[in-house]
């Protein structure tokens, strides 16, 4: 596995940034949510034994551009003073269109 994004738990709950992360957490169980049919992600699983090159999640990444088939993105500080980290090209772009998972 890859760590693909750091946070305080809170900060991490709230507001997280990686597609992998954020997908995670909207199929985990909420009190209040009532029954929910599961939604895999689309794509293809990469092999573990042969990743694929760039960003390990770019298979099955709704963002996923040319960049991250190629290469992979560093683990960078989310903004200023915060330590709150995260593996994506296109942090920023998802930092916009983002609020709140609650």
């Amino acid at each position: 596995g890859k760590i693909v994004e750091l946070a305080e738990s809170q900060d991490l709950f709230t507001r997280p940034l990686h597609p992998y992360t954020r997908a995670l957490l909207e199929e985990a169980p909420r009190v209040g949510r009532g029954h929910r049919t599961y939604q895999p992600l689309k794509g293809e699983i990469p092999s573990p034994l042969n990743p694929p090159p760039g960003c390990a999640f770019h298979p099955r990444c709704p963002h996923a551009d040319d960049l991250c088939r190629k290469n992979a993105p560093p683990l960078e500080a989310i903004d200023a003073g915060t330590r709150h980290e995260a593996a994506c090209h296109h942090q920023d772009k998802i930092k916009r269109q983002s609020g709140s998972m609650q």
